[in-house]
């Protein structure tokens, strides 16, 4: 069932002074990633998941914005069985990828589950430069590591800025999953590699929230292949250069 994801590459380009960045994330049959007010909706069925993992599994880092931490909470840790990541991964260890968050404002929560004890990897934090110190420094005392880089006129970190950030900090595959800004902020930046997109059966309404608000911009996706995994159907392709 997976097999089309073995044969994926998730390397940097060799001129390419960046991470290979992959864009992930699962919607509604109607665009939605999000119920009313950003609620975290389950879209994704038992074998998307898996999927998601495996892909988690094969990157070095995995990247969010405050948003989703502040909504969903998440550990964004890789959860194979020993039986999976033998089956379904070259890995012959369990590699989480390193936590990345996109935060300008550090309103990074001290209680997130990210920064409990029992946390593979404490979270990377991308903050620009006016921010709480205070904060900051309660931060890194937890474990946090924190990058502070400038920000354009909408208060935004530049994308190949991050990407050169990470690169220099050896990360040489990036996996981003959201929310709804990211994702709309990748997808028009031309920095995507490999684009993987979960459809999930069901219908969220006219008051969720879309993955995507303004479509100006967006890529044209060649090299497109359809997969079914379960109920859900995950589309694989690559954006047009």
């Amino acid at each position: 069932m997976y097999s089309f994801l073995s044969h994926m590459a998730f390397a940097p380009a060799p001129d390419a002074a960046q991470p290979h960045v992959t864009l992930t994330f699962a919607q509604s049959l109607d665009g939605k990633i999000a119920g009313k007010h950003g609620q975290q909706l389950i879209l994704s069925g038992p074998q998307s998941m898996k999927a998601t993992h495996i892909l988690r599994s094969r990157h070095d880092a995995i990247l969010v914005g405050i948003g989703t931490v502040l909504n969903d909470d998440p550990r964004l840790t890789v959860r194979l069985s020993p039986e999976d990541l033998v089956a379904e991964t070259t890995a012959s260890a369990l590699q989480h990828p390193q936590p990345v968050i996109l935060d300008t404002a550090l309103r990074f929560p001290r209680t997130a589950k990210l920064l409990l004890p029992t946390a593979p990897k404490k979270p990377w934090i991308v903050t620009g430069p006016i921010h709480n110190k205070d904060k900051r420094l309660e931060l890194e005392a937890l474990g946090a590591r924190v990058f502070v880089l400038e920000v354009d006129a909408q208060g935004r970190v530049t994308l190949p800025e991050l990407l050169s950030t990470l690169y220099q900090q050896s990360i040489q595959s990036l996996m981003v999953e959201g929310g709804a800004g990211v994702i709309s902020s990748f997808l028009k930046s031309g920095l995507v590699q490999s684009f993987l997109l979960t459809i999930a059966p069901v219908y969220v309404g006219e008051h969720g929230v879309s993955a995507v608000q303004d479509a100006e911009g967006a890529p044209v996706f060649r090299d497109i292949s359809y997969h079914s995994l379960g109920q859900d159907v995950m589309m694989v392709a690559k954006p047009a250069s």
